[in-house]
């Protein structure tokens, strides 16, 4: 009786919700907050170059989306870097409904847009208290944004309410604990959890999605985590190549992927292919590594909780969807962030293996 209760309530808050906003029109959340505050102040922060072969930049053909050819070269180049304040925001009487939340005669969208979240009528009520979205538009819409963006904001969420977090629909299955998500979770004791629908009373939000300092702490925190369970961190001599595990199809398909495996296989790489293996495998196998190398995606970040600080990161970049977004991290976590270009194909692209080698051969031994 009393799930219907809240579903009932939920329902009528969210048709409250729709006449507001016909009335009033559309606003952005974040500016109807009952209060916002600073955690975190602006700041800026110096980063080291990236290492890379001489001409390697002019390569790149297109530029991923949500970056430029600015910004990708200075990430090139290294230097001082503006990054904004860590915000928290409150909300009275919100909830979360078909991957929105809505408070205040507003809605922020959480969910991706490709992605439909279950109607209320499949998924029990969440009434809490005290809330704090632990999801973010881009952590749900990719892996690695999930474990470099929303386990961080898990710890931060923690420390205002409960944390909480819409999924996509393919997190809904019962196996997502076997998933690599479910893994981190488990492994990393990422304060974490799924919720379809929400009614808060009271809501903490946050604006959490440059990597400050501040994420940085929380960061290391997750990471030392990892190392109560693997052992210090130290470098070793080994060296890593992380296979993509998917098969990408456009300007991301690595079409001689198995072949760049093999060469570095044959000269003492050892090859991770993610989609055969748990987290606490993947986590073994790249802890203490010196380099890892993989093309430009979400399985890179599988070494942001494992590799020491001073080992290295190689990625080979598709040239028609260029992006040194992980870079971003390696800078805070005291990682050397490398990168090569590869050569345009008739689907996607390809590594050329000298190349890659000499670039290689740039992190030292």
């Amino acid at each position: 009786m009393m799930f219907d209760l809240n579903r009932a309530a939920l329902m009528a808050a969210y048709a409250r919700f729709r006449v507001q906003r016909r009335l009033s029109g559309v606003h952005n959340l974040f500016d109807r907050a009952e209060k916002n505050w600073v955690i975190a102040p602006p700041e800026t922060i110096e980063t080291p170059p990236s290492i890379v072969l001489d001409g390697e930049f002019d390569r790149i053909r297109v530029v991923e989306q949500w970056s430029t050819p600015d910004v990708e070269k200075r990430r090139m180049l290294g230097g001082a870097f503006d990054r904004p304040a860590v915000m928290a925001y409150e909300f009275k009487d919100a909830i979360l409904y078909q991957g929105s939340i809505i408070a205040a005669g507003a809605e922020k969208r959480i969910l991706p847009n490709e992605h439909r979240a279950s109607s209320a009528k499949n998924n029990p009520v969440k009434v809490i208290d005290e809330g704090a979205l632990a999801g973010s538009f881009l952590g749900l819409m990719y892996f690695g944004h999930w474990l470099k963006d929303d386990a961080p904001l898990s710890l931060l969420a923690e420390e205002y309410g409960t944390p909480f977090s819409p999924s996509p629909p393919s997190w809904h299955a019962a196996q997502f604990r076997e998933t690599h998500i479910g893994g981190y979770i488990d492994f990393l004791d990422v304060p974490w959890s799924q919720a379809e629908n929400v009614r808060c009373k009271k809501l903490i939000m946050f604006d959490d999605e440059d990597f400050t300092t501040h994420k940085g702490r929380r960061l290391e925190r997750l990471r030392s985590r990892a190392y109560k369970k693997l052992g210090a961190p130290k470098v070793t001599g080994r060296r890593i190549f992380i296979k993509r595990g998917i098969a990408d199809k456009g300007v991301r398909r690595f079409g001689n992927e198995v072949e760049i495996a093999a060469h570095l296989e044959a000269e003492g790489f050892l090859v991770v292919d993610p989609s055969k293996m748990n987290v606490v495998e993947i986590a073994n196998a790249i802890h203490g590594a010196a380099l890892v190398v993989a093309a430009e995606g979400s399985h890179q970040v599988h070494s942001i909780f494992t590799l020491a600080k001073g080992a290295g990161l190689l990625a080979i970049s598709p040239p028609d969807r260029f992006c040194t977004v992980n870079k971003r991290w390696t800078d805070l976590l005291g990682l050397r962030y490398g990168f090569m270009v590869g050569d345009p194909a008739e689907e996607g692209f390809t590594a050329d293996y000298d190349r890659l080698r000499r670039t290689i051969d740039l992190f030292g031994a």
